[in-house]
């Protein structure tokens, strides 16, 4: 087995690449991005479960089952967008290791992306080193804790959703591109790449990202002063992830906000995130693409008589990370987990903030 890694220009289009297991047992990509459930070989099912993984890794699997890959198929976000189109592809992305549609999601595959999904190819572990003592037969791939690995499942494009409900392959533009962003990004070729940011935690692999505020505010700054009576210069900043922000899911957006609380109505708002338009291919195409590129920062004046209210009411300035569509759902469309979090807020008379510099 070569401990090589080959990289190849998927069915993703563009520059996408993936790692790849060159050898006679496994020849082909390690997250063939939903076009093809994972295959972890002939793994008896217990050796599937993250409790197996438990008895010698317990640090690890208490990390991850308190990470989003863990609830990947169980999270109610998700789960109410699949009952709106439920396809196959979703489900090999979300519950990887189902072998057909949602009847297959059962056992370990309703883990979601666990242990098996990342470590196991053809029975053996996969990883990108293996320690002396390990009882494990193991494939070392060379490069396996870099920035490819993750866009196995972070870098894709648009669907083509075939007439019987099936996907078969991609359009040419990119529905989730996290893996060039960071390329493109000012942070590319850093030591530890992704993992440097989103395996910092004891065991390395809790993941926190855009559903942990403690990430969230790392990554993001916000700073509120005061040029006049007549103007608020608010000024955010993407300091601290490699990617762009907002990434990944196009629903995803970041919204900062100003207005006084006896005026709702009068809000100001400016928005950080993407919007689509129809592609010829059945796509979509990108139409507008404010996200926060990494070290980027984009300062806004805001006239606080524009918010009417009283003149010396406070100012509500706030930063909002949005994971849907639609902010505030009806009871009935709820997905039962926050739609939403606020990254950072201030609150305070015009003459109250600081001078700008």
């Amino acid at each position: 087995m070569s401990r090589a890694l080959r990289r190849v220009a998927g069915a993703v289009g563009g520059a996408a690449v993936v790692l790849a297991l060159a050898g006679a047992a496994v020849d082909g990509p390690l997250f063939p991005r939903g076009l093809a459930p994972v295959d972890v070989g002939a793994v008896a099912d217990p050796d599937r479960w993250s409790a197996t993984c438990a008895e010698c890794h317990a640090a690890h699997v208490d990390e991850w089952a308190a990470s989003r890959h863990a609830v990947a198929w169980t999270n109610g976000i998700f789960q109410r967008e699949y009952r709106r189109e439920p396809l196959d592809w979703c489900v090999r992305c979300h519950a990887p290791l189902a072998t057909g549609g949602p009847s297959s999601v059962t056992g370990a595959a309703e883990e979601g992306v666990n242990c098996a999904v990342c470590h196991f190819r053809e029975g053996r572990m996969v990883s990108s080193a293996r320690a002396e003592d390990s009882p494990h037969d193991t494939w070392v791939v060379d490069g396996y804790a870099g920035a490819e690995a993750c866009g196995g499942c972070h870098e894709f494009n648009f669907p083509f959703v075939d007439e019987d409900h099936v996907v078969r392959r991609y359009t040419d533009h990119p529905m989730q591109h996290t893996l060039s962003e960071f390329r493109a990004g000012a942070h590319s070729g850093r030591e530890g790449e992704c993992l440097g940011c989103h395996g910092n935690t004891p065991a390395g692999h809790r993941m926190p990202g855009g559903h942990d505020l403690g990430a969230l505010q790392h990554a993001l700054t916000l700073d509120v002063c005061r040029k006049s009576a007549r103007a608020l210069q608010l000024t955010v900043q993407n300091v601290g992830a490699g990617h762009n922000l907002p990434t990944g899911d196009l629903h995803r957006a970041l919204r900062l906000r100003a207005w006084r609380s006896s005026a709702p109505t009068a809000l100001w708002e400016h928005f950080f995130g993407r919007a689509f338009g129809p592609a010829p291919d059945a796509g979509k195409l990108v139409v507008v693409d404010t996200a926060l590129r990494p070290l980027q920062a984009v300062t806004q004046a805001v006239d606080p008589r524009a918010l009417a209210g009283r003149a010396d009411e406070e100012v509500n300035v706030e930063l909002r990370y949005i994971y849907t569509a639609d902010e505030i759902p009806t009871d009935r469309n709820h997905p039962g987990e926050p739609t939403y979090a606020v990254v950072h807020s201030r609150r305070a008379r015009v003459s109250e903030f600081p001078r700008c510099p």
